[in-house]
Order: C-alpha cells, then sequence, then structure tokens
C-alpha cells in the first residue's frame, strides 16, 4: 500500500467508524505544509491526524554546509523557525563537519547521544504547530502525539533529496500531452484543472516517469485517473526523521478517542 492509498483509507476508517461525531477531510496528501486528515467536531474546535504507514519518514529541515566556518547554516527555505531541537542536532552535526558535508544522496545517520529524545521533541513541535493532536498508523492505531516517544522508534539521516514536485503549468501542458500521447502510455483522455494535468490510461503507469526538455515528469495516481507532476530540479540537503511503530502498541480505545470529539 502506497502512502496516498493509506491516507485515503485512514479517512475512510475514520468516517465510518467514528462520522457519527465528526467529519474526517483528507487534506495533506504531498502538501506538506497540512496535517493529512482534518477533524472537524460537530461541536466545533478542529484539529488535525497525521496518517503514518510505518517505516515511514516523518519531517525534516534543510541544513545547508558552510565550507568557511565548517558549520551548519538552518536554510531560510525551511518553512519552520529554528528550535532548541534542531539547535541540538545541529550542534553534534558541527563537531562531525567533514563527515557530513559530503553526506550526499546515500546519506549518513545522525547517531548521537539521547537522539531518540531529541528527534521526537522536534517531531512533536512540528506536528503541534500544525495542530495535529494524533497519529494514525498501521492497521488503524490511533495514538495521542503526547504519547509520540513512547510508541515510536525515531531515527534521523542528513542526505541530499529532491524539494518535490509542482503542477505541470499551463505553458507545459501541450508538449506533455502531445509527448504522452506519441509514446505507449496508452492515454485514453486528458483533462485540464487550472495548471494541473490529469489523464486517464489502461496502463498502469503510478510512479513512472520521463524526461521532457530538461525536466523529469511522473504520473502519480489519483483515483480513477492519474496526476503528472513536475518534478523540482532542486536538490537540498536534509535533516530527514524516520518511525517504526515500537512492537506491541495498541493505541487508544474507540471510547477514548470518541471522548476527544464529544
Amino acid at each position: 500500500m502506497s502512502w496516498e492509498d493509506f491516507e485515503n483509507d485512514c479517512t475512510e476508517y475514520l468516517n465510518t467508524n467514528f462520522g457519527k461525531y465528526a467529519n474526517f477531510i483528507h487534506e495533506g496528501g504531498s502538501n506538506s505544509t497540512l496535517s493529512d486528515i482534518e477533524v472537524i467536531r460537530k461541536r466545533g474546535g478542529n484539529f488535525y491526524i497525521e496518517a503514518k504507514l510505518c517505516p515511514a519518514q516523518c519531517g525534516q529541515f534543510v541544513l545547508l554546509p558552510d565550507i568557511t566556518y565548517s558549520r551548519f547554516v538552518y536554510s531560510l527555505k525551511n518553512t519552520t523557525p529554528i528550535n532548541s531541537s534542531a539547535k541540538k542536532i545541529m550542534g553534534y552535526m558541527n563537531q562531525y563537519f567533514e563527515d557530513f558535508k559530503e553526506a550526499g544522496t546515500a546519506g549518513k545517520e545522525i547517531l548521537m547521544d539521547n537522539g531518540q529524545e531529541i528527534f521526537s521533541e522536534w517531531i512533536t513541535g512540528y506536528y503541534k504547530n500544525k495542530g495535529t493532536k494524533y497519529f494514525i498508523t498501521n492497521n488503524y492505531i490511533l495514538l495521542p502525539i503526547e504519547e509520540f516517544s513512547d510508541c515510536f522508534n525515531v531515527t534521523a539521516d542528513y542526505r541530499v533529496k529532491r524539494s518535490g514536485s509542482a503542477d505541470v503549468g499551463k505553458r507545459n501542458m501541450p508538449n506533455v500531452i502531445s509527448y504522452i500521447n506519441t509514446h505507449d502510455y496508452l492515454i485514453e483522455n486528458t483533462r485540464k484543472d487550472k495548471s494541473k494535468l490529469f489523464v486517464k490510461s489502461s496502463k498502469s503507469l503510478h510512479n513512472r516517469r520521463f524526461l521532457l526538455e530538461g525536466y523529469e515528469y511522473m504520473f502519480s495516481i489519483r483515483g480513477s485517473e492519474y496526476e503528472i507532476r513536475k518534478l523540482s530540479n532542486t536538490f537540498n540537503a536534509n535533516v530527514i526523521f524516520s518511525i517504526d511503530l515500537k512492537p506491541n502498541r495498541v493505541g487508544i480505545t474507540q471510547e477514548e478517542f470518541i471522548q476527544a470529539l464529544i
């Protein structure tokens, strides 16, 4: 199951089991500025749930190597301000600057004292700022964000990663449509939605990529059709957090979650 399928399945599960008390709207997707599922309570006071199919990535921030001073700099590209957890991580990495500066796409694991605690602090702070109160993970286990460090094993790596994707864009659409219609993608229909491009095909195209005019594009499944996404040519060096569910975690009961909704 892909993370997209999992988010949709979690949203369906929540609406099926708790729709009497709240509406659950799938919001996040590839938009990292939002948490995955918005919870709209009938009595007001909305919040979010983050869906993570473990093992999974769970947040990141950009650090730039300053070769002149042999230290890492918190990038202005980050959407969240620097906090104490990020400063602790940077302090450790600065001690081993020569090792981390050439991490590349293979990456280098950050093995620091109290790493589990520091990484968990960064993650919980990051998601609390997005209004997240719960994580939903494998087997639809619901976990309050306050119990995050007790429920997940957390690791962190420093590595170079492509910086996301964007809509095809109106200017690129004619060339992209011409390309996919003259190659072996069996395109049955195309649909434009402002700067987005959607297609239908009898072939399985999810995650298929192609190069056109110096840019890489990717088919990404959206229900019964595919959206074509333009991948960024920008690569950033990130501290990337990964999580896995600890054994025998059962989460809160349905009754406890209902009490949080009413």
